[in-house]
């Protein structure tokens, strides 16, 4: 049964002929992809590789961490990590693990499980041959989830014999003072994830978040059409939507305009390095500066010649330093994360605050953008052979287009057509020196001196709530 079943084959052909990313002529064709929905509102996208003998089956939902302000994320993320530990058909994660190496991982893993800000991911390779199988797995898995919580009762034991300090972790810190940030509500921190969340919490959570209507399932490889669409129909297709689906919160970064720079200090004390982030207010996929904003990033952030990279070796490189982003429809985000030397705190800061001031003065050049748009068009052609990097591609850039795989093939065409001017304006808006927040975590005796420079400080405790 299915509705809407409009069959569009996406093929981007002789429009890419033109030049994209650069000087160079190149061409970008995409596999031909067929799109349609279920009666429920699920939607399906196939597309055929048959130079591989296996399909890559990857379902996409709309629903993560920032969509569980209550609990900083802490519910979403135990729904998600919990319908993986038993269903209806497979009463027990051994089972599920079971499963999955009998349909050819020999551990017994998916090749992606994971749950972000906005959304969630569950894919794997499997023969084609076995994609009934899969696919009744992959449903009883989002459908059915049993939410034994097993394990939850001796969390809430160890939990409270345990030093609070061993669950106020820097991860949980981090995120918790990141959502603080986001939706400006001031929430208890651990004591209330491990102790008060429970199966009602998460079948509630699953009944309101994980719906047929905000689901994409794609299947990649060596697709038989007819049998896969009926094999969908029969696994997905009486899945039914149980609650009406709501709007997504409206995040925003929020940001001390008057005074600048906004930071948050957390002392702990057994941190061997300072632990810094800057979180930065960008462009959404909804601004007509969005594609600016991308190649912006893209001179900041990209590969061995972006500027933090250049940063990062005058400290030899010590410590993680990367940056992540997130992407919906509400906002965008960017964050610079790294572990700093505490005697290099005041330095790396230092560096970071000039590269904002260049970037917000327009000195990215026409080599960096043609660079940045290279880099781009390298990214996107070097995922089209392979079934998994090309369906997460698809699938990313499907779910934040507003399910619009035309808007997809046009958005090459206008991020090729960012002129230096507008590469320049985004870079001005994003990296002007008062758009971020800091998160220092570290030994405040360590941090002594840099804390000292700043006025405007939140200081928090390890086992501290947010006040």
């Amino acid at each position: 049964m299915l509705k809407k079943h409009v069959h569009i084959i996406f093929l981007i052909s002789s429009i890419f002929i033109a030049t994209l990313f650069s000087a160079d002529e190149h061409t970008l064709q995409l596999p031909a992809i067929e799109e349609y929905q279920l009666n429920n509102g699920m939607r399906v996208l196939l597309s055929p590789n048959y130079d591989y003998p296996t399909v890559f089956c990857h379902l996409y939902i709309n629903s993560g961490i920032l969509d569980d302000p209550e609990y900083q994320g802490g519910l979403a993320s135990d729904m998600f990590w919990e319908m993986f530990d038993g269903t209806e058909k497979y009463p027990t994660r051994i089972q599920i693990r079971e499963t999955i190496r009998e349909l050819g991982d020999d551990g017994g893993r998916f090749d992606i499980r994971r749950i972000d800000d906005i959304e969630c991911e569950i894919g794997s390779y499997f023969l084609k041959g076995d994609i009934k199988p899969a696919l009744e797995l992959y449903a009883d898995i989002i459908q059915n989830p049993s939410f034994s919580m097993k394990g939850r009762f001796w969390e809430k034991i160890i939990s409270r014999i345990i030093p609070k300090k061993i669950f106020y972790n820097k991860w949980g810190l981090s995120r918790v003072h990141l959502q603080d940030l986001f939706i400006n509500k001031k929430e208890k921190l651990h004591p209330k994830f491990y102790n008060n969340i429970n199966k009602k919490d998460l079948h509630n959570w699953h009944k309101t978040h994980i719906q047929p209507s905000k689901t994409t399932l794609m299947i990649t490889g060596d697709v038989n059409f007819l049998y896969a669409k009926k094999t969908i129909n029969d696994y997905f297709g009486n899945w039914e939507s149980t609650t009406e689906i709501s709007d997504r919160p409206k995040y925003k970064i929020n940001l001390n305009e008057t005074s600048g720079v906004k930071m948050r200090f957390v002392n702990m004390k057994d941190l061997p390095d300072a632990e810094i982030r800057f979180i930065l207010k960008s462009a959404s996929i909804n601004d007509d500066w969005y594609f600016s904003s991308e190649l912006a990033n893209s001179v900041f952030f990209s590969g061995n010649l972006g500027r933090l990279t250049t940063i990062h070796e005058s400290f030899d490189k010590y410590g993680k330093l990367k940056q992540k982003t997130t992407k919906s429809s509400p906002f965008n985000s960017i964050r610079i994360e790294g572990n700093i030397k505490y005697s290099n705190l005041s330095a790396f800061y230092d560096l970071i605050i000039s590269e904002f001031n260049k970037l917000s003065n327009s000195t990215i050049s026409e080599e960096e953008l043609s660079s940045a748009k290279t880099i781009r068009l390298n990214q996107i052609k070097s995922n089209l052979n392979n079934p998994k990097d090309f369906t997460n591609l698809i699938q990313k850039q499907y779910n934040i287009n507003g399910y619009s795989l035309q808007k997809i093939e046009t958005s090459f065409v206008e991020m090729n057509n960012v002129s230096l001017d507008d590469i320049n304006n985004a870079a001005s808006r994003i990296y002007d020196p008062n758009n971020f927040i800091l998160l220092i975590m570290g030994n405040q005796d360590s941090c002594t001196t840099f804390l000292d420079r700043f006025e405007d400080i939140e200081y928090y405790e390890q086992t501290e709530e947010l006040r």
